[in-house]
């Protein structure tokens, strides 16, 4: 089994054994002790999961809660998992990130964000296609979506937009419209200010950015599809970033 199989699968039972079924002792097995947390409210280390997972198994699990849809983005040591889950009642809208590191989870990233009852669009917030085409054009959108972001979203070159954005842009934001001139709408309103990661496989490809929405901080995942070369669809998930969180590693980079 190729390393990127090895890691996705890593995560999978991380998923199911330790989210699902709160096995503690596959936690301590798979987690390294000084695993990096960048989680706001959990604390780091192994330890601060298990504390975190001990609270977790205590809350009430929902009897109709449905296995949640999930895409993985697997990029060398990175795996990237967009999901949707139901948690105390509420739809939400989920990207989690881990480093693997030696067969085991090193570090973890993430941001989470309510699925409004009312979209502006008539697609899933998270459900849709999954990578499994076009690998061998992964280092080429990685490029396209770099150059998108630098030029577009962070120097504000608007003009450019229509070259990596299909007009028809399928979008799933809930927030935001289909179609390219929405997505530029929405982005216009936003000071991305710094883009951290690039993470593709084949025709999908996840950016982690940091910057305001209004006056406040903020991580933002993108997931974008490409096809022949343009942006044809788009996913997100942004998170406010407090000023005070449960340890000192910052909720990107």
């Amino acid at each position: 089994m190729d390393s990127k199989n090895l890691n996705k699968d890593i995560v999978i039972d991380f998923y199911s054994k330790v989210l699902g079924q709160g096995d503690e002792n596959f936690a301590d097995t798979i987690l390294l002790d000084n695993y990096i947390q960048h989680s706001p409210t959990v604390k780091t280390g192994k330890k601060g999961f298990m504390e975190f997972l001990s609270l977790l198994k205590g809350l009430p699990k929902s009897p109709s809660q449905k296995p949640p849809f999930m895409r993985f983005i697997c990029d060398s040591d990175l795996v990237a998992v967009h999901l949707n889950v139901e948690f105390m009642g509420q739809a939400r809208a989920v990207v989690d990130l881990f480093r693997i590191k030696d067969g085991r989870l090193a570090e973890h990233w993430d941001a989470w964000e309510l699925i409004p009852g009312e979209p502006k669009n008539d697609n899933a917030a998270v459900e849709g296609p999954v990578p499994t085409e076009s690998l061998a054009s992964t280092q080429e959108n990685k490029r396209l979506v770099n150059l998108y972001t630098e030029q577009v979203l962070i120097q504000k070159q608007w003009d450019l937009a229509g070259e990596y954005l299909e007009p028809g842009l399928i979008q799933h934001n809930p927030g935001i419209a289909d179609g390219q001139k929405a997505l530029e709408a929405y982005y216009k309103t936003a000071e991305v200010i710094k883009m951290h990661k690039v993470i593709g496989e084949g025709d999908f490809v996840l950016t982690q950015s940091s910057g305001k929405f209004g006056t406040l901080p903020h991580v933002v995942y993108d997931i974008y599809r490409l096809a022949n070369g343009r942006i044809v669809e788009h996913w997100s998930v942004k998170q406010e970033i407090p000023t005070e969180m449960a340890h000192s590693n910052g909720m990107v980079g």
